[in-house]
């Protein structure tokens, strides 16, 4: 995989990340438990809150906000108003789906999507990705699958693929890429061909009532919030003002979200300050436990802060990663749904991360910057790249072009006379000679993810070289 070289200083504060997140595993200190549990759960109550907040009938109308267990596409690309996810994209169209599998599997069907990039990305209540429809994973042609939960026990229907999740909770992320807004009737087309039903209700629907489910009763909104008020948002920033509640939080997602195989080891030591299934530990802990529930937050919230500021090697001045797959290393995962929710594997594509200039400057408003791309040098990828700009809380930055990326079919980008490419990065227009090139930036701390989908091979292993990003003023 790529290779990206941490700085000393960054090597250094990982390394005291490392030492820190083995020493509070091994510890049976309820302060360290419960700062483990408090990176553990971070992921699982970030889906759990997204979900509720979705599905909640509450919650105001939004594309992206509706029924559990179905497709919720936007017909727009997102813009700065945007803020149900951090570090969203505006080179594709999405649709998304909160998934209920507790009572029965749902059906997936996927239209044949041609010539253009898409995919279809499964997460985990833990934020793992654990499998992939779409161009690189499946080809062209689409499909009919059937997405059961891991207590489902019933026969796939014949024409029917299975797929597998390892929770109840989980979350269906579609990217189609749309070519401008010319393209965006050509993609609503492909999207109105997207079927997400539950089992029974799609048997019902193509008249295969013969077929049985181990459930013929259609799932019901039983993970979400059903009161009157409108659920608590998805953003990370609020797990942590939530207060010791937030452990109730996790011990309540746990009851539908069996930990991974790999997590089995944390249970006893959970539940020796109260974090099990279904209980409340705000209510029931003793002041000892309470009061270390509070330092947990503290010093979990700091370790993923610290993480965050360190996601990955360097490579002229960008963080490079590896995400999507965690394993144990809760504390990435952690960081990595704080930074960026729903970040996919290297194959699909890689996001280097972008804080600071050449120099080790964190990137600010306040300057001016240019990203220059060599003669022949843009990203070698198999669908497309694109470098988006984000605030401080990782999302759109408003400015006076709408202009929140530019990629590889931005309209009218201009090249040097030496054939290499600037993007020029600032908040001020540049003049009218440089605009067609201007990547709009806040006026206080901003960060950037170069996107590359389908990186190929050289971006892999890291021959093809990331381009700098320098102070200009």
């Amino acid at each position: 995989m790529i290779q990206s070289i941490p700085s000393a200083k960054a090597q250094s504060a990982l390394e005291d990340l490392e030492i820190n997140m083995t020493k509070i595993t091994d510890s049976n200190q309820p302060e360290d438990i419960a700062t483990l549990a408090y990176i553990w759960g971070f992921p699982l109550v970030t889906m759990e809150r997204q979900f509720n907040f979705v599905t909640s009938p509450n919650t105001s109308p939004d594309p992206f906000r509706g029924p559990e267990n179905s497709p919720l596409c936007s017909d727009e690309l997102v813009d700065a108003n945007f803020t149900d996810v951090v570090s969203p994209n505006t080179d594709t169209l999405y649709c998304q789906s909160q998934l209920n599998l507790k009572n029965e599997p749902v059906v997936i069907v996927v239209p044949p999507i041609k010539n253009r990039y898409y995919s279809f990305q499964f997460l985990d209540a833990y934020t793992n990705n654990f499998n992939y429809l779409g161009q690189r994973a499946s080809g062209t042609n689409g499909g009919t699958y059937l997405l059961a939960g891991p207590q489902w026990t019933g026969d796939v229907p014949e024409e029917m693929t299975k797929i597998w999740s390892p929770t109840n909770l989980a979350w269906l992320i579609t990217r189609i890429l749309v070519d401008g807004k010319s393209d965006l009737s050509n993609v609503h087309s492909i999207q109105d061909k997207i079927i997400i039903k539950p089992l029974s209700q799609y048997l019902n629907l193509v008249n295969l009532s013969s077929v049985t489910s181990s459930s013929s009763t259609s799932s019901t909104n039983k993970l979400s919030n059903q009161s009157n008020e409108i659920p608590i948002g998805p953003q990370p920033y609020l797990i942590a003002p939530t207060g010791i509640k937030i452990y109730d939080e996790i011990s309540n997602a746990m009851a539908d979200n069996s930990p991974n195989p790999p997590d089995s080891f944390l249970v006893s030591k959970l539940s020796s300050i109260g974090i099990i299934p279904g209980n409340e530990p705000s209510k029931t802990a003793n002041d000892t436990i309470k009061k270390a529930l509070e330092v947990g937050i503290e010093k979990g919230q700091k370790m993923i802060d610290d993480r965050v500021a360190n996601l990955g090697g360097i490579m002229n001045g960008w963080l490079v990663n590896i995400y999507g797959v965690y394993g144990t290393d809760y504390l990435l995962r952690a960081a990595v749904t704080q930074a960026g929710l729903g970040a996919n594997n290297a194959e699909e594509a890689l996001y280097p991360f972008a804080i600071k200039d050449i120099d080790g400057k964190i990137l600010n408003g306040t300057n001016d910057y240019i990203l220059r791309f060599n003669e022949g040098q843009l990203p070698p990828v198999n669908a497309f790249w694109s470098v988006t700009m984000y605030n401080s809380r990782n999302l759109f930055v408003d400015n006076p072009l709408d202009r929140y990326n530019i990629n590889s079919n931005t309209e009218g980008l201009k090249n040097n006379s030496d054939g290499s490419m600037d993007i020029y990065i600032q908040n001020e227009n540049p003049g009218e000679e440089k605009i067609s090139n201007w990547l709009p930036a806040p006026e206080g701390t901003f960060n950037m993810i170069l996107r590359t989908y389908l990186p190929q091979e050289q971006i892999l292993n890291g021959t093809w070289q990331l381009p700098i990003v320098k102070m200009v003023k």
